[in-house]
């Protein structure tokens, strides 16, 4: 049966209708499960997640509940234990939320050093539980303090138990001026035994100024099974926080705030979620190149994580989200980036492709157009991939680009593939995460089948950070019974990113039964039949859309470009071009209609003065005929129809600057005398 700690927890708790609602619905699932009905027990404690308990609900329900039933519903296997600690790791965040009140901290640090060990034991599990990681920047400088060695050591022995919340803070106190604080911590460290603070260890442990703290160090990293390889290990920590790792970022391990050591104190600065792991690794990156100013893989890493930062930083400010300092913070970055150097910047694109990150992938090749001297490898492996338009396109503009600027020619692939990201219309994505290989199989080809683009993962873990890493997408199908996560924490883990909050999702489940998954829906997909999904597409792809059109320009842009420098034969590109005028904004057209100045034929002068025809701005209009009079310099012939239509221009109500422009097409035709007689008496009569 489920037990309750406390009577009077209980009554406080019972007041609160939201909580009351949580708790008797677990309550209902510990009863299915003493009655050895498990499919009912997780069908309620999925239910407990689909009511989307306040972080602070699921805190007072792990604490309001006995640890035996906690751990009873851990050894289950399967779904029951992920969903277990689905709940837990809610709670745990509740936690995170906790105050950083000065005042109720240092009195429970005073009760900590206390001689009764009860009140010892409830001050620090109140620190832990109540204020985390803030209680460190006021424990911290007892750790300094060599007049009473009774209190300093209770205060260690209180951060050790404290547990993973005050690692990161602690770390950064490595870098205090204070010798005996800084050996102190890395002691403390050394006792919680948490392997993100090994890199750290190593680097004091080689190269502090004070021998004791090295030798603390030492020590401490020998607890904790760290390499003695600094620059190895920030490397490796600064890819696992930016790959999200588990290991270093699972769901209950994320915060609110980054800390460092500045005048003397911990500081700690708030951190959108969705830059927490980004940053956490850039700063491991910068820790590496610091020791190693020659390494490539540092400069890589700190280049990869700033473009992801801006490019999320971009989408959260476009959806209207408040990101207080922060572009100013990655401004500094975008500096660091420019001068990371191309060799730096390649080796980063790199591991991008290597591990699907379109988003940074796209963000590189941008830079590495600014940056490289040559092509490099792997703006050609980018160039090559067909299946992510966005990274073909970037790398195809740098290439280009690059070609542009060398005064050399650039490839055909690269001509190709600029056509194609002037001309293309934005494809919907769609993204399967079901651990259930045939079935995500089926569903995919009846989605490609409609004409979406659908990336599959077969785990909760990889299909999070695969729908974070592809530009956009356009809906979700999430199957329940995954092999590692439950369905609500897949689902609560991508609503809390701006870069996938707003994706329609769909629950994949043999069970038609909805209630499990509450409001965080759009409908449930069972018996492999994907025909509800047309219905819970988005209306509008609004950024993605604006992403592509920028795309489109730079395409059309550089393609005009290199028409115009003549070291390049884009002629391949003409028919694509002229496609692209019917349905692509200005930006993309005018640029698209320069480059036919250049190369476009009499075939294509019909579709270049409907737009000259249309009710576009003189802008789009002037470049129209200016791509006309391009064509008829070079073939002298176009159909009669089309000369009366262009005639109609020149002659009517249109701008004084379209009029001559139209009349200068016309004049670069091979006419009969009596014609053009008669064209310039039309054009002075008007």
């Amino acid at each position: 049966m489920l037990r309750l700690r406390h009577a009077a927890v209980v009554t406080a708790l019972l007041a609160a209708p939201a909580f009351t609602q949580v708790q008797e619905t677990f309550e209902e699932g510990i009863a299915h499960l003493d009655a050895g009905n498990e499919a009912e027990a997780l069908k309620s404690f999925k239910r407990v997640l689909a009511m989307n308990p306040s972080h602070e609900d699921a805190w007072q329900l792990w604490n309001s509940t006995e640890h035996g039933v906690w751990l009873r519903l851990l050894a289950e296997q399967g779904e029951i234990d992920r969903t277990a600690r689905a709940i837990m790791a809610l709670a745990t965040v509740g936690k995170k939320e906790r105050s950083d009140d000065a005042d109720t901290i240092r009195e429970l640090i005073n009760q900590v050093a206390a001689d009764d060990a009860l009140a010892r034991n409830t001050a620090i599990r109140t620190l832990a539980a109540n204020h985390g990681e803030y209680a460190v920047r006021y424990m911290v400088f007892a750790l300094a303090d060599q007049s009473d060695d009774d209190r300093r050591i209770a205060i260690m022995s209180g951060l050790s138990r404290m547990g993973g919340d005050v690692v990161l803070p602690l770390i950064e106190a490595l870098d205090a001026p204070d010798a005996y604080l800084r050996r102190n911590v890395a002691f403390t460290l050394g006792y919680i035994g948490d392997s993100r603070a090994n890199a750290a260890l190593a680097r004091v442990a080689a190269g502090d100024t004070d021998s004791a703290t090295r030798a603390a160090a030492q020590q401490a990293l020998a607890r904790c099974g760290g390499s003695t390889d600094a620059v190895e290990q920030y490397l490796a920590l600064g890819a696992a926080y930016y790959a999200e790792d588990d290991s270093v970022l699972a769901p209950h391990a994320y915060s609110d705030i980054v800390w460092s050591w500045e005048d003397g104190k911990l500081v700690n600065v708030d951190v959108p979620r969705f830059l927490y792991g980004a940053e956490l690794g850039k700063r491991a990156y910068y820790h590496a190149l610091a020791l190693s100013p020659d390494s490539t893989e540092a400069l890589a890493g700190i280049a990869r994580t700033s473009i992801a930062q801006q490019g999320r930083l971009d989408d959260w400010t476009a959806g209207g989200g408040d990101v207080g300092e922060w572009p100013s913070r990655l401004a500094v970055d975008e500096l660091a980036v420019q001068l990371a150097g191309a060799k730096a910047l390649d080796t980063a694109l790199g591991w991008a492709l290597d591990q699907g990150d379109q988003v940074a992938a796209s963000g590189l090749c941008r830079i590495l157009g600014q940056a490289a001297p040559a092509a490099t490898a792997n703006l050609g492996r980018a160039l090559s991939m067909s299946s992510a338009g966005a990274v073909r396109g970037e790398a195809a503009v740098a290439l280009a680009s690059i070609a542009q600027r060398t005064h050399t020619a650039a490839s055909a692939d690269a001509i190709e593939a600029l056509s194609e990201a002037a001309a293309r219309k934005v494809m919907r994505i769609g993204a399967i995460i079901d651990s259930d290989r045939a079935r995500s199989e089926r569903l995919a080809s009846q989605l490609g089948n409609q004409g979406m683009f659908v990336n599959a993962y077969h785990s909760g873990g990889r299909g999070i950070a695969g729908v974070r890493s592809i530009p956009h997408g356009d809906v979700l199908l999430v199957a329940d019974g995954l092999s590692d996560l439950t369905f609500t924490q897949v689902v609560d883990e991508l609503k809390l990113d701006p870069r996938t909050q707003n994706i329609p999702v769909l629950a994949v489940s043999s069970d038609g039964d909805d209630s499990v998954f509450g409001d965080q829906i759009e409908g449930v997909i069972s018996g492999g039949d994907a025909s509800a999904v047309e219905a819970a597409l988005s209306n509008s792809l609004g950024a993605d859309r604006q992403k592509a059109n920028q795309l489109g320009a730079r395409a059309a842009s550089v393609l005009e470009a290199l028409a115009a420098g003549g070291n390049t034969d884009v002629s391949a590109s003409a028919d694509a071009l002229v496609s692209a005028l019917a349905h692509r904004p200005e930006t993309v057209s005018i640029p698209a209609l320069g480059t036919l100045a250049y190369i476009g034929g009499p075939q294509h002068a019909g579709a270049i003065v409907s737009v000259l025809q249309e009710d576009g701005s003189d802008a789009l209009r002037l470049a129209a005929a200016e791509a006309l009079a391009g064509i008829f310099a070079r073939s002298g012939q176009v159909d009669s129809a089309l000369v009366g239509q262009i005639r109609d221009i020149a002659t009517g109500d249109s701008s004084g600057a379209v009029r001559a422009a139209a009349a200068g097409a016309l004049g670069h035709l091979d006419l009969t005398p009596a014609m053009r007689v008669e064209l310039m008496r039309a054009v002075r009569e008007k």
